[in-house]
């Protein structure tokens, strides 16, 4: 099992140890965002009513080295303490494997740390987010997101991002016939260069990726419609090459 790696963070005050009492100064409606599941790892403080500070590496390794340094600067630039975020929000995929638990794990270390509930964000809707934050499309979304393999993930969503369809792995028929479904506004994602032979040239296309800043402002609704358990969402297995069987010694004369 992945662990989050353990380092003091010189913000001002401390985490306080899980089990104990939180100090009277936890800040309603603050936000620590993190998004570790695709090509980049990114974190964000949402307070007052906006982004307070945010932090994006492009990287698909070395998450795990990166994003307690990263929560620190964005604390600090914040000016605020750890202690008073009220909750923690993450993307739950799908992406990257490694990207992917190490974000949930980081996310759920700091939770539990600071004593404030921890949230799920799909990393489908806050690509749509990211990428759709002055724009609202006049029909459906088609999210591609990039699986590492020739399919990508594939999502649809309504203009309000609400899922349309649950998310899958598609076969090209399957992602042939997805592309040309009625009422397709637009398309966008990291995983477009694999749809480019089946969209059809009236859908608008926009590339981008979900970010710690479309995980913080979905995980602000007033509603919490995007709200989801903090746990993977993966669409297939990981890429594990299972080990060969030795030989069997060969048998000593009697």
């Amino acid at each position: 099992m992945f662990r989050p790696p353990c380092r003091a963070m010189s913000l001002p005050g401390s985490v306080p140890e899980a089990g104990t009492t939180r100090p009277a100064l936890v800040e309603a409606g603050s936000i620590l965002a993190i998004d570790a599941a695709g090509h980049a790892c990114s974190v964000a403080l949402w307070r007052k009513g906006g982004i307070a500070a945010e932090e994006r590496r492009a990287m698909s390794h070395g998450q795990a080295a990166e994003l307690l340094p990263m929560v620190e600067r964005v604390m600090q630039a914040a000016g605020l303490d750890l202690r008073q975020v009220a909750q923690v929000a993450v993307s739950v995929g799908p992406g990257g494997f490694t990207g992917l638990r190490i974000g949930l794990a980081t996310a759920r270390g700091l939770a539990l740390a600071i004593g404030c509930p921890v949230t799920g964000i799909s990393s489908f809707q806050a690509t749509a987010a990211a990428i759709l934050a002055a724009e609202v499309p006049q029909g459906d979304i088609l999210v591609a997101l990039d699986s590492r393999r020739a399919e990508p993930y594939l999502a649809r969503l309504g203009p309000d991002l609400a899922f349309r369809q649950l998310p899958k792995l598609l076969d090209a028929a399957e992602i042939a016939t997805a592309c040309r479904m009625p009422g397709l506004a637009l398309c966008c994602g990291d995983g477009l260069d694999a749809l480019a032979g089946a969209l059809p040239v009236e859908i608008s296309r926009r590339a981008g990726a979900s970010d710690a800043v479309a995980i913080a402002r979905l995980a602000a609704d007033p509603a919490g419609r995007f709200n989801l358990a903090a746990d993977p969402h993966y669409l297939r297995p990981p890429d594990i090459s299972q080990p060969k069987e030795r030989p069997a010694p060969p048998s000593r004369p009697a």
